[in-house]
């Protein structure tokens, strides 16, 4: 994911995968810990066009923890052909309506854009994107130096401190 001019109160909680059936339904995959809670932070806004909407679980035994895909039906949405210009659409939910954090558990957005310094305090750059294909969390950072950009794995000893309120991040890099 990469970052843009989105609220930063509005988080990504999924994405519309495909169309189901030729009713307007639509599969959508839920990135929140308990997938299912993706319901309970609505309205949701499509990332695009900012509209509204409310997710109607269209089958309730679709309704299990394991499950991150659910068969949903979107209120705009009549047919087929309008569910398939949503195919690929982020879902934001308000993060105000989310539980707090634990202790060193962190929001994407939250890391978003934080300036990135060394272990002497010297900067390095900024976070530029955030990842995981499925090993973990991975920060992508543009290196303030020459533009260029470096992968990280996102864990406790790359990165030893993390101050949200100042937007910053120490890299540890030996």
């Amino acid at each position: 994911m990469t970052f843009d001019n989105i609220n930063r109160d509005w988080v990504v909680v999924g994405k519309i995968q495909k169309t189901y059936g030729t009713k307007g339904l639509v599969k959508i995959i839920s990135y929140c810990h308990k997938p299912s809670s993706i319901f309970n932070y609505e309205p949701i806004i499509l990332k695009n066009t900012r509209e509204k909407v409310y997710l109607d679980l269209y089958d309730k035994n679709n309704n299990s923890q394991e499950k991150k895909i659910f068969i949903a039906k979107i209120n705009s949405s009549k047919n087929i052909e309008t569910s398939r210009n949503l195919i690929g659409e982020e879902l934001l939910a308000d993060k105000n309506n989310f539980p707090d954090c634990k202790k060193n558990d962190f929001f994407y957005s939250d890391l978003e854009k934080c300036n990135v310094f060394d272990l002497n305090n010297k900067l390095i750059g900024k976070i530029s994107g955030i990842f995981n294909f499925g090993a973990g969390d991975i920060l992508e950072i543009k290196i303030n130096e020459d533009n260029s950009t470096m992968l990280m794995n996102f864990n406790k000893y790359n990165f030893p401190k993390i101050s949200i309120k100042k937007k910053s991040i120490t890299l540890n890099i030996t």
